[in-house]
């Protein structure tokens, strides 16, 4: 009796530590958006001052921080499940206040959305040059009001940056609007295509730069007044500086 008392004393314990561990720790998506959120293809390791900052914020009130690859459109529908706990760089609209807690904004940026063709593609000098032709845009994302609201545009919606080069370059789309010009790009020497160019259109956009938890979730004031402590003090320009980046 006395082994299975001790048996039950020592399962009982493992219980516990495991129900501490993970009550303690938050699940968040990661996904390339360099230079802020870089993944390595070749290890699968995950790296940027996004990544760090949250994480030293998680350390600052008991919990570590568990890290997922996934993509924005996927976690936009976990984080209105609950499915997720947190998502770095998530672009405030009207619509996702209703299930998102914005934590931040750690800093303001300055993201210019483009339009890039092909060199033998449409001329785009105006917002009316978008009118007639495929435009690729990415599945969740949110651009600017005129542009996401018009519904007299021809938009065909993929998962990823990968197909949008994919498409550009078979001339299945016309042109690409680009919030993160670097990440497309990327994929875009990925498939081996370089006959294209920014078109001269461009809206002019400053952004708020947010993680993203789901509505009343228990450590988003916690973890939001730490971040706002990091941004006061400093923290998060330095963290930015060991990249050889600014946060703005």
């Amino acid at each position: 009796m006395l082994r299975y008392a001790y048996l039950l004393l020592f399962f009982s314990t493992s219980l516990l530590l495991s129900q501490s561990v993970f009550a303690n720790t938050l699940k968040a998506d990661f996904r390339h958006r360099p230079p802020e959120m870089v993944v390595d293809a070749e290890t699968n390791q995950f790296s940027g001052p996004l990544k760090v900052i949250i994480e030293q914020a998680a350390a600052n009130i008991g919990f570590t921080v568990e890290w997922r690859a996934a993509p924005f459109s996927r976690s936009l529908i976990d984080l209105q499940t609950g499915a997720i706990d947190l998502v770095p760089r998530v672009i405030r609209t009207d619509e996702r206040e209703a299930f998102i807690e914005f934590l931040g904004p750690i800093s303001e940026q300055k993201r210019n959305i483009v339009f890039i063709t092909r060199h033998d593609g449409p001329q785009i000098h105006q917002y009316s040059d978008l009118k007639n032709i495929n435009i690729g845009i990415k599945r969740g994302t949110a651009y600017f009001e005129q542009f996401d609201n018009d519904a007299s545009l021809r938009k065909i919606t993929v998962n990823d940056d990968f197909n949008l080069a994919r498409m550009l370059q078979a001339q299945r789309i016309d042109a690409i609007i680009v919030l993160d010009l670097p990440a497309l790009e990327m994929e875009l020497e990925t498939v081996g295509f370089t006959d294209y160019h920014a078109a001269d259109y461009f809206y002019p956009n400053t952004i708020g730069n947010y993680y993203g938890m789901p509505k009343q979730h228990q450590q988003s004031q916690a973890l939001n007044n730490i971040l706002l402590k990091m941004v006061a003090d400093g923290e998060i320009d330095a963290i930015y500086q060991t990249f050889g980046l600014t946060a703005e």
